[in-house]
């Protein structure tokens, strides 16, 4: 799990003014981050994360009558194609891990929902894109109409370049499969490579450093993959632990 101190870096390298106090909270940065944070740690500790259910937010100096809302990136594509949320009963909501070049999100959630809530899969579940700042696919009871409901676009899959990462996170798996220990400049030479291979142009892995400069550990992990800003964030690994990839 990532510590305070780590996402407290997190978010001051996120911030395009930094200064003596970190990002925003509330920043879409920020909301990326904390939504990467949830699903690692829910992998790291195998287990569903449930969250309880959280109030609406309240848009400054907009009503309901004239906000105009954007789900995803506009077109039924997530901004983050790393996980998604199995909207549940009244208990929560769980965040589970995704592979949109190899899973369905309704299939995700219909396949792990009776282990997460207790309960027996509803009939009926339908993807959406939510218009939260993060974009996410979020998995609602259902049938399509939910996605209007809940300021929502229907989930189109993946596009392109999600497609791409999808393949460069199985090579990453396997290249490195068993391994512990990966120094930083062979993560990001591999990397960096599988970007070409797979058309991310565009795209830079970098370590999470704050304004002191620290210098790289000896080993290496994924803290969590940006997409809107088309980034891949390496962060400090204890050697001998499992790497757990995104």
């Amino acid at each position: 799990m990532l510590s305070d101190d780590v996402l407290d870096r997190m978010l001051r390298k996120s911030d395009p003014a930094p200064g003596d106090s970190a990002t925003d909270p509330n920043s879409p940065a920020a909301e990326r981050i904390l939504a990467q944070v949830r699903r690692r740690t829910r992998q790291r500790r195998r287990r569903t994360l449930i969250l309880a259910p959280v109030v609406a937010l309240v848009v400054a100096g907009a009503t309901a009558g004239t906000y105009a809302w954007v789900a995803g990136d506009g077109k039924g594509h997530t901004l983050d194609s790393t996980g998604l949320v199995c909207v549940g009963p009244d208990q929560g909501d769980a965040i589970v891990g995704f592979d949109p070049g190899a899973d369905d999100p309704v299939a995700v959630c219909r396949r792990q929902w009776p282990e997460m809530f207790g309960q027996p899969v509803p009939d009926a579940l339908t993807a959406c894109v939510d218009s939260s700042q993060q974009g996410s696919i979020k998995v609602y009871p259902g049938g399509k109409d939910q996605c209007a409901s809940h300021r929502a676009d229907p989930y189109l899959g993946p596009t392109r370049e999600q497609l791409g990462l999808s393949r460069l996170r199985a090579d990453l798996r396997e290249h490195f499969a068993d391994r512990t220990c990966i120094p930083h400049p062979e993560l990001r030479k591999v990397i960096g490579g599988l970007f070409a291979r797979h058309g991310l142009d565009g795209w830079k892995a970098a370590h999470f450093q704050t304004a002191d400069k620290e210098p790289e550990g000896p080993c290496a992990d994924i803290g969590f993959i940006d997409e809107p800003e088309r980034v891949i964030w390496l962060g400090d690994h204890k050697d001998g632990a499992p790497i757990n990839w995104p």
